[in-house]
């Protein structure tokens, strides 16, 4: 099966203030589940570190870490800075 979509997820809030970082990922973890969807999520800068580093806590913290297992089960690629030259089907971004 080809994939025909390419969606682009940008999570700019901040885990540890916003629900919406948790949100961004559980998002992309469902969209990521469709085989003919490929998808990229780009973690801002507070949302990568929190996920780096695994502090301060997320506010939904079992949401975000349910997430992100989700995410790497599925081979989405999680990136810090949006790549160049790709041709996206669509972009949702989760800003705080």
């Amino acid at each position: 099966m080809a994939i025909e979509k390419q969606i682009l997820v940008v999570v700019e809030a901040d885990p540890s203030r916003s629900h919406r970082a948790a949100e961004g990922v559980r998002v992309a973890a469902g969209l990521s589940m469709h085989p003919e969807i490929r998808v990229t999520v780009v973690l801002g800068q507070s949302a990568a570190q929190s996920r780096r580093e695994r502090s301060p806590r997320p506010v939904d913290e079992e949401a975000w870490e349910r997430a992100l297992a989700d995410l790497a089960e599925n081979q989405v690629p999680l990136l810090e800075e949006e790549p160049r030259g790709v041709a996206w089907n669509g972009v949702i971004r989760f800003a705080g």
